[in-house]
């Protein structure tokens, strides 16, 4: 199995301005459909081989979130003191999950007292 190797766009650049060939162009260009899509079914790390494989894959954008497994908590919006926010937030990520852990804690210690 060949080994995959990342170029930056100024490499790739270099590598054509020396002549050294990245793609075999003609080879390929003479390959059939039937041929490529044979290659492409016989490539161990081709993982999406069906229709029904398609169907089922997961596009993942970066920097979107997915849906939750088990949705269990809610999203609102809030208003809390500037410096309660800075400090969990100087904490690292999951900030948010400490703020609600602290808030349990509190519901745990006093009990509300509904009306």
């Amino acid at each position: 199995m060949a080994k995959i190797v990342r170029r930056t766009p100024n490499e790739i650049k270099e590598m054509r301005s020396r002549g050294e060939i990245m793609t075999d162009t003609e080879r390929v260009s003479n390959f059939s459909e039937e041929t490529v899509e044979r290659m492409a079914m016989d490539d161990p790390d081709n993982f999406l081989k069906t229709d029904e494989d398609w169907a089922r894959a997961i596009i993942h954008r970066p920097g979107t979130r997915g849906p939750q497994k088990a949705p269990t908590k809610k999203s609102i919006a809030i208003r809390l003191s500037q410096d309660v926010v800075e400090n969990f937030k100087s904490s690292g990520t999951g900030w948010q999950s400490r703020i609600d852990d602290a808030l349990r804690t509190y519901l745990k210690e006093h009990p509300l007292k509904h009306a």
